[in-house]
């Protein structure tokens, strides 16, 4: 099996071809990424309903969010690997009917080991829809408008983790636990019948890799081993945990700390994620003047300079929300900025292998974050001075990654 080298991967990439995607697509790709936290942030109003209906302990209920999130993570290796040997399409539209039976068995679950199996089933068919979405972008259009488009999808999925938990709370209010996964098989029969009418194949029938077990797994062995390819995925992969760290911490922070209500940090927490969607507006801008490279090394100085804030801010003023939320403003709007280009720029350094390029960056993203988050989630304890230092170590993971490594081959 040919493989190219990473000075290939940069001829591909400036290679000349479509500068833009129509909008009907970028407003489904938009719509197949925003199936994570909706599955994720779209379950969380309803977990403390969870427990008390399948008689299990609060502190357990949390699995029900780990199971699709681990799921989901494997998953993409599988996925890559299929995507790339029989195209996009059959592994997007299989991907999409896993999730809906899942979330229709998780639906009707009547214990809570069943609702894990059904979560679990619910992240390996999620996976698909979403490395899948970034992977069908860089099939069609060379790097830096690959990383215009992902940004452009971008702003259209960022506003998912802000609504997401709103009707969520909405729908358990209304109809119990139950609602929130009734609105997810819902969500993925509406994506499906789209992707099914609108969603093309990118991928040639003479570009697939033959389905071979060990080459495949050969394949990833190489891609793991590409210093262009890690430095894209590494510096993602920290940017992420800062904001999964955040989300996990950030609760018990300003809710049991600061005293704080539920509804309150929940409009907060949508307040910050503001800058994720500014970051994306600015990295749509910033690339076609400075590159995926040069707009990525732009956006990793801010997601160090939030937790740098936090600490300071924390420390003068203990029980002010604003010393958390603002500073993290700061570091969703770097993560807007990096996400995209990040992404873009790791889907370029091996062409022949995207769809295994993306399922790698996926995996590893979630993988780092899941560590980083148990052990700093731990250290929290409910203080605001642990929390800055862990997003610190986060934001300085990646500066040091995207300046030190990234364009370095």
């Amino acid at each position: 099996m040919a493989h190219r080298t990473d000075s290939g991967s940069r001829r591909d990439a400036t290679s000349a071809g479509p500068e833009k995607l129509p909008l009907g697509q970028i407003i489904l790709l938009a719509a197949l990424t925003a199936v994570l936290p909706a599955s994720i942030d779209g379950l969380s109003p309803a977990l403390p309903a969870i427990a008390a209906a399948l008689y299990t302990r609060a502190a357990h209920v949390p699995a029900a969010i780990s199971a699709f999130v681990i799921s989901f993570a494997i998953a993409q290796l599988l996925g890559g690997m299929l995507a790339d040997a029989l195209g996009r399409r059959p592994v997007v539209l299989a991907g999409l009917a896993i999730y809906v039976l899942a979330s229709v068995l998780a639906l009707f679950a009547t214990s809570f080991p069943l609702l894990l199996a059904a979560r679990a089933l619910q992240g390996l068919g999620a996976a698909a829809a979403v490395l899948l979405a970034r992977t069908i972008v860089r099939d069609q259009l060379p790097r830096e408008a690959a990383g215009r488009a992902l940004a452009q999808i971008g702003i259209f999925f960022s506003c998912t983790p802000i609504i997401a938990p709103l009707i969520s709370g909405v729908l358990v209010s209304v109809g119990g636990w139950r609602a929130p996964l009734l609105a997810m098989a819902v969500l993925g029969v509406v994506i499906g019948a789209a992707s099914l009418l609108r969603l093309p194949e990118t991928l040639a029938r003479d570009k697939r890799l033959p389905f071979d077990g060990p080459g495949l797994l050969g394949s990833f062995a190489r891609l793991s081993r590409s210093p262009a390819l890690l430095a894209y995925v590494l510096a993602n992969a920290f940017a992420y945990s800062g904001i999964l760290l955040f989300s996990a911490a950030a609760p018990q922070v300003m809710i049991d700390h600061m005293g704080l209500g539920a509804l309150d940090y929940a409009l907060l927490f949508a307040l910050s994620t503001m800058g994720f969607m500014a970051g994306n507006a600015a990295s749509f801008r910033l690339v076609r003047r400075r590159g995926v490279d040069g707009t990525l090394r732009i956006g990793v100085p801010f997601q160090l300079a939030g937790p740098i804030a936090m600490l300071v801010a924390t420390q003068l003023w203990p029980e002010a929300w604003a010393a958390l939320i603002v500073p993290q403003i700061l570091y969703t709007f770097g993560w807007g900025i990096v996400q995209p280009q990040a992404q873009a720029g790791a889907l370029s350094t091996h062409p022949e292998s995207i769809g295994q390029a993306s399922a790698l960056l996926g995996f590893v993203q979630l993988a780092i974050a899941a560590v980083i988050v148990a052990v700093f989630s731990r250290l929290t304890g409910g203080t605001s001075l642990a929390l800055a230092l862990g997003m610190a170590f986060c934001g300085a993971g990646a500066l040091l990654c995207g300046w030190l490594m990234v364009g370095r081959r």
